[in-house]
This record gives C-alpha cells, sequence and structure tokens, in this order.
C-alpha cells in the first residue's frame, strides 16, 4: 500500500512538471527562431535630451495658460 501511494505522488508530480498548457516549450520554440533579434536602446544622453525637450515644452504650455 505504502508502494502505491509513493508511486501515484512521483506520478502526480511528474505529470504536472509536463504540462504542455504552460507555453514553455513555445517560448523556448520563439526564441530558438529569432536567435539575431535585438533591442532599439537609446543612449542616456539622448534619452535625458528628449525628457528636456519635453519638460520645456510642458513648462511654456502652462505658463502660457497661467498668462491669458
Amino acid at each position: 500500500m505504502k508502494k502505491i501511494i509513493i508511486a501515484t505522488a512521483i506520478t502526480a508530480l511528474f505529470s504536472m512538471t509536463a504540462n504542455a498548457d504552460s507555453g514553455l516549450a513555445d517560448r523556448f520554440n520563439e526564441a530558438r527562431s529569432y536567435p539575431n533579434k535585438t533591442v532599439e536602446t537609446v543612449s542616456h544622453k539622448m534619452l535625458h535630451m528628449q525628457q528636456k525637450k519635453i519638460h520645456m515644452k510642458m513648462h511654456k504650455a502652462e505658463y502660457k495658460n497661467h498668462s491669458n
């Protein structure tokens, strides 16, 4: 009886880890099909300048709204 319970527990453990609905295999296969995929990076200085321009535009618009 003890052996049957242990065998059932081991079977249940392995059946949960081999579940195909998790999508893990799909993620691995997709990663392999796009090995040269790169992410576009923006330099720190470029990002800082963009943020600064946006801030200046917002500041000018706020000043314009308050001066009216």
